[in-house]
């Protein structure tokens, strides 16, 4: 059974998310980049900047010289991740098989729905139609036998607009594209390769595809063949869904926006509490520990932290969480919310000594504040969680 692959996108999307909260946005040059850093980068260009000569990746300084009319946008990771899990709910619809490739970008696998749905052309275009009407954002749409396939052709076409690629004709549609029209060549890794390229002047797909195998492997190396395949159209990834990783996360609203570093870490030490009573009654441990902070002006830091060994107790994760809140905090801007998250959540295992051995202090202040804890746990249980509190919390 021959692959159906669409790629359905939003170009720009945190710009587009931003012009729909915003309207007075939509005919002025934009950008996204982070305002707090001095050699900020451009992360995304709207049309309008582009007709000015900007482009992702400029520096946030030499752009304003190019364009002093720019308008530059925070990044605003919560409004992404809000409209990313809208764009799933119409993406899940029709696909069995989905995969993430960027924010506001899918690859769906529809191969064998086409008695349910139709021809993945079609498939595409309702994708389209649904995310226009129902959450007014204009994607583009890319069909193929393969990722390479789809991805390529959704890059090149303007929103509302549907490139489908027919099987069979995949080196024809690859052959007239410029060498960086390729998603893979623009990671670093890949920058020795395109200045290889350009050496040999290889321009285009259709150059590197009439080139041997073995002249290429001299010049590029390990990456002659992939590369090779890729100038055929050929691409045998298949889509793959996001990985379910079992996580515990809670988040901490602040209303009205709070400074005070007392008050905080008396909030956090709370959801702490919370989270640990929730991995006893799991019986799991945790491996990973992550702190998220959204000042009012809604930039977002996050600071992550592994935890080796793996431990469900506040006494050994309360010094951890105050050093990602000293490393995240940088500021002086006022609070909006902080999320605690758990990840790498595994059984827990009790292992007991062999043979007895004399506790040491630290062994008997960790059993105190161990015990302590499980008292906290049944008060709560049988009480609320307001019965009772640790005093360092308040």
């Amino acid at each position: 059974m021959d692959r159906q692959i669409v790629c359905f996108a939003v170009p720009s999307f945190e710009l587009a998310l931003a012009r729909l909260h915003d309207p007075t946005l939509c005919s002025r040059p934009l950008a996204i980049a982070l305002l707090n850093t001095a050699r900020a980068l451009l992360r995304e260009v709207s049309a309008e900047a582009k007709q000015e000569g900007l482009a992702v990746g400029m520096s946030l300084d030499h752009a304003r010289r190019i364009c002093p009319s720019l308008h530059i946008l925070s990044p605003n990771p919560s409004r992404v991740r809000t409209a990313e899990g809208s764009l799933l709910r119409v993406v899940t619809r029709y696909a069995p098989v989905w995969e993430p490739s960027q924010p506001g970008s899918f690859l769906m696998d529809v191969s064998g729905t086409g008695r349910l749905f139709g021809p993945a052309y079609d498939v595409a275009a309702k994708v389209q139609q649904t995310v226009l009407a129902q959450y007014n954002l204009d994607g583009v749409a890319g069909v193929g036998s393969n990722k390479l396939i789809a991805q390529t052709a959704a890059t090149l076409i303007a929103p509302s607009e549907l490139y489908d690629v027919r099987p069979g004709s995949e080196q024809v549609f690859m052959s007239p594209l410029s060498v960086r029209t390729l998603p893979g060549l623009h990671q670093p890794c890949m920058r020795k390769v395109l200045e290889r390229l350009d050496d040999l002047n290889l321009c285009t797909l259709g150059e590197v595809a009439e080139s041997p195998l073995d002249a290429l492997e001299v010049a590029l190396g390990d990456y002659a063949g992939q590369l090779s395949r890729w100038a055929h159209g050929i691409d045998s990834v298949p889509v793959l869904p996001p990985t379910a990783q079992p996580s515990l996360e809670e988040t901490v609203w602040l209303d009205p926006d709070e400074i005070d570093d007392s008050v905080l870490m008396g909030r956090l030490l709370d959801a702490l509490q919370r989270l640990c009573r929730t991995l006893r009654s799991q019986r799991r441990v945790c491996g990973s520990f992550a702190l998220a902070i959204r000042y009012s002006d809604q930039l977002e830091v996050t600071k992550q932290e592994r935890i080796n060994p793996e431990t469900c107790w506040e006494c050994d994760l309360s010094p951890i969480v105050s050093a990602l809140f000293r490393k995240c905090v940088r500021r002086r801007i006022r609070l909006r919310a902080m999320t605690l998250s758990m990840t790498g959540l595994t059984a827990y295992a009790e292992q007991v000594s062999l043979f007895a051995e004399r506790p040491s202090r630290e062994h008997k202040r960790r059993a105190r504040a161990q015990a302590l804890a499980v008292a906290l746990d049944q008060l709560q249980a049988r009480f609320g969680e307001q019965a009772i509190h640790y005093g360092r919390n308040h």
